[in-house]
């Protein structure tokens, strides 16, 4: 996990994130990108609808937090247990969705959290103390943990199958 003092830092290694991930996919096949396995039964497009639906998730927690609201978001994912729930949820629901309505969902994604995080100021997203419903944790980490240590968490499962692609 990064250690970040500023927005145009954060907002900096955001941008680098989503390219360097831009950057892993586009020589890809639509067959490679929908192929499972790369992750269990996950293929690279049910990897981009998984990053899009925490990407969403995360812009609505800080457009609520610029309108100082506590976020409401369904389901309430708190434990281990309910993200890997929410996660298979989410496979389930989105595994015969197009592969270009996928990709442009994540770039969507994206931006609208890119857009919610450059639209909240210093203090909100570097003050621990801002929001109490954040329980001591600064909330640019919201913006970090699903959009480039997100991509992190992801790149190494992807690398390597893309290893055992080409033996």
């Amino acid at each position: 996990m990064s250690i970040l003092t500023n927005k145009a830092e954060l907002l900096e290694m955001m941008e680098r994130g989503y390219a360097a991930f831009e950057v892993l996919l586009a020589p890809l096949s639509e067959t490679q990108l929908t192929e499972p396995g790369v992750s269990g039964d996950w293929s690279l497009k049910d990897i981009l609808v998984h990053l899009a639906t925490w990407q969403g998730r995360a812009a609505q927690i800080l457009e609520a937090a610029r309108r100082n609201e506590q976020p409401q978001l369904t389901p309430s994912v708190k434990t281990d247990e309910d993200v890997d729930q929410f996660n298979h949820a989410t496979f389930v629901a989105n595994r015969s969705r197009p592969l270009a309505e996928v990709k442009q969902d994540f770039h969507t994604s994206y931006q609208q959290l890119l857009a919610a995080t450059g639209a909240l100021s210093e203090e909100d997203l570097f003050d621990p103390g801002r929001f109490a419903w954040m329980k001591g944790s600064a909330l640019w980490k919201v913006a970090e943990g699903d959009t480039f240590g997100h991509y992190d968490e992801h790149k190494l499962t992807i690398e390597a199958w893309l290893a055992r692609q080409r033996l």
